[in-house]
């Protein structure tokens, strides 16, 4: 059964890369409002699913954290999917799991092993083969856009500290915190701070945002709510060094036949092979 429920989660994080590149082939303004959607209704489908509402200060430190982290991740991926490829997206976002890994060798002291040092050997390697492409009978970098970059930068970094944040909370401040809890003020708390900045940006119409982007977010918060909650679930029952590698390899081998058939990306064979390379890299680095 915890099997299956690993095999949903890694579903419901292609499906939230879906939701969000449906998003941005319908609408091109709106990315902070639509993400604040999202983090709404996530924080509703917590407050659903909630039974323990006894509340402490405690709670403060990692709902700041995760609340930030989350918008930051949100937002800046939508805006990635937006101006780049959704299969190379999706691939370098799931690298973000390098973070906790190092949150967990500095912070926790936990060893670096010897596939750790090759996982980053291979992903130095998958990152090279991605971004080239052959043409004319010459080896020529593909053109990246420097948006694309900045954005996919910021949401690494936002969405890595989210899992750092939920692997280091129950750590600091024990196994039984109210997990859910906080949660429900973390997505609280990034539901306010994007519609504010979506408002005081001005970068949205409201009326066809909501119009456009209100389904889409319904669906997209509760595949996040669900995501976050059977990872919470999952923790519990499955070695972290299982769980996370099988939800990013997951991720990307499920995002791929959505790029191909649907966004009709192109790949050239060493593409390929360093997507191969990257989905071996991530198994490794959290091995």
């Amino acid at each position: 059964m915890k099997y299956f429920l690993l095999f949903v989660t890694a579903l419901l994080i292609a499906f939230q890369k879906v939701t969000q590149d449906r998003y941005n082939a319908k609408c091109s303004s709106g990315a902070f409002f639509f993400s604040g959607m999202i983090s709404f209704f996530a924080m509703c489908f917590f407050i659903v699913v909630n039974r323990n509402w006894t509340w402490s200060i405690e709670l403060l430190l990692p709902a700041l954290g995760f609340g930030l982290s989350y918008a930051a991740a949100t937002v800046f991926v939508v805006m990635a999917i937006k101006c780049g490829s959704l299969a190379k997206t999706a691939l370098i976002m799931s690298y973000s799991l390098l973070v906790p890994a190092f949150a967990g060798l500095i912070i926790l002291h936990e060893q670096l092993g010897i596939t750790m040092i090759v996982g980053l050997v291979l992903l130095v390697v998958s990152l090279w083969l991605t971004n080239y492409r052959k043409e004319n009978g010459e080896q020529t970098k593909e053109r990246v856009s420097l948006k694309w970059v900045i954005f996919l930068i910021i949401g690494f970094v936002g969405n890595g500290m989210c899992s750092t944040v939920q692997k280091l909370t129950p750590h600091f401040l024990g196994d039984d915190i109210n997990q859910n809890l906080y949660m429900i003020m973390a997505l609280g708390f990034s539901a306010v701070v994007l519609i504010a900045a979506s408002f005081i940006t001005r970068e949205t119409d409201l009326k066809s945002t909501l119009r456009v982007g209100m389904p889409l977010a319904l669906l997209c918060g509760v595949f996040n709510g669900g995501v976050n909650y059977l990872a919470i679930f999952l923790n519990r029952l499955i070695a972290a060094s299982v769980m996370f590698p099988v939800l990013a390899a997951g991720e990307i081998i499920l995002i791929f036949p959505y790029s191909l058939l649907v966004r009709k990306e192109k790949f050239t064979f060493a593409q390929w092979i360093g997507f191969i390379i990257g989905v071996l890299a991530v198994i490794l680095l959290n091995l």
